[in-house]
């Protein structure tokens, strides 16, 4: 139980070991968009400005948190 709680605690750790914002911003999209999704799927109709907007926040964070893996390390 304590490696699935290390596992899930490495999801939002960045190349340095430390928290990080952006994929904790993007997680928490996602879920608004889960959210979205399961209500469509309900039949309540989703607002196309709040679609657009979860949808390019979570483009942004996921553009952010890959480009962290393409620096340089520090030396």
């Amino acid at each position: 139980m304590k490696s699935f709680f290390l596992w899930l605690a490495s999801i939002f750790e960045d190349q340095a070991g430390s928290a990080s914002s952006k994929r904790i911003a993007m997680f928490i999209c996602l879920f608004f968009y889960w959210m979205l999704v399961a209500g469509s799927l309900q039949g309540k109709p989703i607002n196309d400005n709040v679609l657009f907007t979860v949808t390019g926040i979570i483009l942004f964070g996921l553009g952010a948190v890959t480009a962290e893996f393409f620096k340089k390390p520090n030396s």
